[in-house]
């Protein structure tokens, strides 16, 4: 994009140390071109709160506006986009401190109720797609210097499935619900790759292990003290690793 000079200027909404992130040919499936506009919202190349120019996006990664338009809609029920009518879509801006108590405070009061309900559930594929995520956190990230969400993708992915898998063998379909509703954890990991921080892969890895070992053992309250504390200890993390929250 080019000024009234004639010299290239950053796009709208775009942070100005960020590069186009194009990818190969034009026939991009949709599914691509979510990839690359969820990368760019998650590294903050996208900037928090800042408009979405849907025709920059498509020439940046040379496809047309529809499966821009169709990754949008995806990424706004995930949170991480809000659509207002005659407006189009915005990046979510980032929680401040006391949004993010808020999160914690509902969190830490559904989430061991729903590894608690979890431990009814019968063992076998809950065991072996808990067990997998654990496994996929302790593993190193990827070697992609400078791109926060890719190099740490599979982990963050592993985490929300954990969450998920959890509340959705709780039986609780409203709570499952609501817990996905919160979007709790491409929020968090935003706000680690804003503050330049590597998220803590192994006391994650190893609160997930407990939480998982209670589950599997059948002990409702072990389960729900593990995911309790795991909850609490989250919150200290992202508090003491990011300094960047707003306080208001």
């Amino acid at each position: 994009m080019t000024g009234p000079d004639g010299l290239p200027h950053a796009a709208p909404g775009r942070l100005a140390a960020s590069q186009p992130r194009a990818l190969p040919g034009r026939q991009m499936l949709t599914a691509s071109v979510y990839d690359a506009i969820k990368a760019q919202i998650m590294d903050l190349e996208l900037a928090p709160g800042s408009r979405v120019n849907m025709d920059q996006l498509a020439r940046d990664l040379e496809v047309s506006t529809t499966p821009v338009r169709e990754s949008l809609a995806r990424l706004e029920s995930e949170g991480l986009v809000t659509r207002r009518s005659l407006q189009g879509y915005t990046v979510t801006a980032q929680p401040d401190r006391a949004e993010l108590h808020e999160l914690f405070t509902l969190r830490a009061l559904l989430e061991p109720e729903a590894a608690r309900q979890a431990t009814h559930e019968p063992a076998g594929d809950l065991a072996a797609l808990l067990g997998s995520t654990v496994e996929e956190m302790a593993e190193p990230p990827s070697a992609v210097p400078e791109e926060q969400y890719r190099r740490h993708r599979s982990f963050v992915e592993a985490d929300i499935a954990f969450h998920d898998a959890i509340a959705a063998a709780s039986g609780n379909r409203l709570l499952r619900r609501t817990l996905a509703g919160l979007h709790t954890h491409v929020l968090l990991y935003r706000l680690y790759f804003e503050a330049g921080v590597a998220p803590e892969r192994t006391a994650t890895a190893e609160e997930h292990r407990a939480i998982l070992d209670a589950i599997l053992a059948r002990r409702p309250e072990d389960a729900a003290t593990a995911m309790r504390e795991h909850v609490e200890r989250s919150h200290e993390r992202v508090l003491g690793r990011t300094s960047t929250l707003r306080t208001t």
